[in-house]
């Protein structure tokens, strides 16, 4: 009886300990890349994204924001949004990652830019959602909608 109690023991210990896993590094910074994202279109020039490289985002009311195309999915008027440009030199498939589940539009000249692959970020990467596009050579605009914060990491890298 006694080597069992043991027994329950030591197995109460080992399914608690594997139970704890340890919790996740502090995720990547934004290498110091800080972005306000635009509230209309003619305000994009300095709310540029460099490729391959993340920033913070500040994202405005959605209230406030006039986005260039209705966004495709609709608007929770208690969330934050707002358009970021980003060129491309090379037409190819991109990547747009962000640190939360919000909204991603793509858009070129205007139009809608549909999108190929939805994904979640790996545990611990500091991604929740990543979105390829494919992008031909020019400015692209990209607006968030729907975030649930007025800040948000994003990266866009080539696939």
């Amino acid at each position: 009886m006694r080597a069992l109690a043991v027994s329950l023991c030591v197995w109460l210990l080992l399914i608690g300990g594997a139970q704890a896993q340890p919790s996740c590094p502090t995720p990547p910074a934004a290498s110091g890349a800080s972005v306000t994202s635009a509230t209309a279109s003619p305000e994009l020039e300095p709310a540029r994204l460099a490729l391959e490289q993340a920033a913070t985002v500040t994202l405005h009311p959605v209230g406030e924001v006039r986005f260039a195309r209705a966004p495709g999915r609709r608007l929770d008027v208690s969330s934050y949004g707002g358009m970021l440009a980003v060129d491309v030199r090379e037409a190819g498939t991109y990547q747009v990652s962000l640190s939360a589940g919000a909204w991603i539009d793509v858009l070129k000249d205007g139009a809608e830019v549909a999108s190929t692959t939805h994904e979640h970020g790996a545990e611990c990467s500091g991604m929740a959602k990543m979105v390829s596009f494919v992008l031909q050579p020019g400015r692209h605009v990209i607006q968030l909608s729907g975030n649930k914060q007025d800040s948000i990491m994003v990266r866009v890298t080539r696939k």
